[in-house]
């Protein structure tokens, strides 16, 4: 009996251990706190790490509107939060009132470029332990179920479209707007940053033949396809892209769709000397959170 009691308590504390958040704060009382947590998706039948950004001041008896920022590849949970600053660019915007207090989502989402592609979470190509990997999965399912509702459930939240965003870079910025584009029920802001998408380009032709493997499916998952053909009336949408990038022709392609779209909000950015690099993703964080939290646009 004892060691069944024994048992009890191990399983009881891992699955404790599985909705611990441990945290980091930057400073005193008033300031922003970072944290890693890891759940457990029912949609990829695995852990995922999320980081977190509450603002200054945090109180648990106020609901604050959530950014989902997604990584681009690739990368993980951390980009968005150490390598691009965002929190700290939130840190200054949110101190001077140039923006509303909100919390920061960063998940990882490995390379599945956020679209629902198997039912059994793995990787389609590549080594699993190279950060390269492709991996495949039913990773929208996570995104859009197991996530909102693991941080509606564990943060003070707006838990409705109207206080939810979803922004990304590159690979993210193709996730956040097939995402919100697929799913406008469940965000109310989007934003492609400099997003990977794909007219054609040789270089990644396995890649796009991989997502897109039938006319069918590139209707169902390609952003400039959904812009076309999905309701985005009630979406606030910013894009932008650097005119040195190799993904601007896509991204003018989805600027020239959008551009004749019903939506709630639209612009389109071409930054001059801008790359598809990090430098050009953290020199626009602040317009990004400009975008999603700016007081002057409620």
């Amino acid at each position: 009996m004892k060691w069944r009691k024994m048992l009890f308590v191990l399983v009881a504390l891992l699955l404790l251990v599985q909705q611990i958040v441990v945290a980091a704060p930057y400073g005193g009382k008033d300031a922003s706190t970072t944290m890693k947590a890891t759940f457990y998706s029912e949609s990829l039948e695995k852990n995922m790490n999320v980081n977190v950004y509450l603002p200054p001041g945090y109180d648990k008896n106020t609901q604050y509107p959530v950014l989902y920022a997604l990584h681009a590849y690739p990368f993980d949970e951390d980009h968005w939060f150490k390598a691009l600053k965002l929190t700290e660019k939130a840190d200054q915007l949110i101190s001077t009132g140039k923006i509303e207090p909100i919390i920061i989502i960063s998940p990882k989402f490995d390379n599945s470029w956020g679209i629902n592609t198997a039912k059994k979470a793995g990787i389609w190509n590549g080594n699993p332990e190279d950060p390269k990997a492709w991996h495949e999965g039913l990773y929208e399912s996570y995104l859009t179920q197991d996530l909102i509702h693991y941080v509606d459930t564990h943060f003070s939240t707006i838990p409705s479209r109207k206080g939810r965003y979803i922004g990304g870079a590159s690979m993210g910025g193709f996730a956040a707007l097939h995402i919100a584009f697929r799913n406008p029920q469940l965000f109310s802001k989007v934003g492609g940053h400099a997003p990977a998408l794909f007219l054609g380009n040789k270089m990644w032709k396995p890649l796009q033949d991989e997502i897109f493997p039938t006319d069918e499916l590139r209707k169902e998952r390609d952003p400039i396809y959904l812009a076309e053909s999905q309701s985005l009336a009630k979406l606030e949408i910013y894009i932008d892209v650097g005119d040195q990038d190799d993904f601007q022709i896509p991204a003018k392609k989805l600027n020239e769709v959008l551009s004749q779209k019903k939506t709630k909000s639209y612009e389109f950015h071409l930054i001059k000397g801008g790359h598809h690099d990090d430098a050009y993703w953290s020199s626009q964080a602040e317009q990004y959170l400009l975008f999603y939290g700016d007081t002057d646009r409620k």
